[in-house]
């Protein structure tokens, strides 16, 4: 054979072809999971952010509930109507349904 310099056959088309193609898909397939990866992980730290967070209002309303659901009050005291723990409250209308 005679050397002139440069090679006289093609390059071998098909398994260029399908390499490339495996290495596109590869490649598209790491990015999709990637991207699901990231989405999850964003998605876990902006909740775990927001429920690590708790307002003022709700901490001062709960403690409200807390002492108006466990308290004795007058409320009016003409018509004799009292505010009641509600635990005291449920003891009572159970002691009345059994009787």
């Amino acid at each position: 054979m005679e050397n002139n310099g440069y090679e006289k056959r093609d390059i071998p088309v098909k398994p260029l072809v399908i390499g490339g193609i495996s290495f596109i898909l590869i490649v598209a397939v790491t990015l999709f999971l990637l991207f699901e990866y990231y989405v999850r992980v964003m998605d876990n730290s902006v909740y775990d952010f927001k429920l690590s967070k708790r307002s003022k209002k709700l901490i001062e309303l709960r403690e409200s509930e807390k002492e108006t659901l466990s308290s004795y009050k007058i409320i009016d005291e003409e018509n004799g109507v009292y505010q009641i723990p509600i635990e005291r409250s449920k003891e009572l209308l159970i002691n009345e349904a059994s009787k």
